[in-house]
C-alpha cells in the first residue's frame, strides 16, 4: 500500500476515534448533573428496557455496548445509589437478578428526556451521508 493510502486509515482510525471520544463526552456533560457516568445511564436504560421484570448479570452485559465494563463494580454503584435491586432467583438460588424498582424506573425515564433530541449532534448530516455512515460502521465492525 502507497504511504498516502496508509496515512488515511490512519486518519480513519483517529476519526473514529475522536468522533467516539466526542460523543462519550456529550453524554457525560448530560448525565453530570444526575451524578452517573455513561456506564451506569446504559444499565439503567438496559434494565428500564425490560421493567418491571429483572436481568441476570450475565444478560445485562450481553446488552451492553462495553464489553470490558466490569459488571459487578458498575452495579454495586447503582446498588448503592439505590437505584437497582439485587434479587435471589426463587427458582434458582444461584441466580441473581438486577431489577429497577419503581422510583428508579421514574429516575431513568426522566433522565432519558436529556436525550430526546441526542440526534441533533448529527443532525447537520444529510439522510444518505447517515445511511453511508451506518452502512460502513457496521461493515467495520462485522468484517
Amino acid at each position: 500500500m502507497e504511504t498516502q493510502l496508509i496515512n488515511e486509515y490512519h486518519r480513519l482510525i483517529k476519526n473514529i476515534h475522536q468522533t467516539d471520544g466526542f460523543i462519550f463526552n456529550y453524554f457525560g456533560q448530560k448525565l453530570a448533573p444526575f451524578d452517573l457516568s455513561v456506564q451506569q445511564y446504559i444499565t439503567l436504560r438496559r434494565l428500564s428496557e425490560v421493567y418491571p421484570n429483572s436481568l441476570t448479570a450475565g444478560e445485562l452485559k450481553e446488552k451492553m455496548t462495553d464489553v470490558n465494563s466490569d459488571m459487578t463494580r458498575l452495579t454495586d454503584r447503582l446498588v448503592a445509589k439505590n437505584l437497582i435491586v439485587r434479587e435471589i432467583d426463587p427458582q434458582n438460588r444461584r441466580r441473581v437478578n438486577l431489577r429497577l424498582t419503581e422510583d428508579s424506573y421514574q429516575f431513568v425515564e426522566a433522565v432519558a428526556v436529556e436525550f430526546k433530541n441526542f440526534e441533533s449532534i448529527v443532525s447537520h448530516l444529510t439522510n444518505e451521508e447517515v445511511r453511508t455512515m451506518n452502512t460502513l460502521l457496521e461493515k467495520i465492525r462485522n468484517r
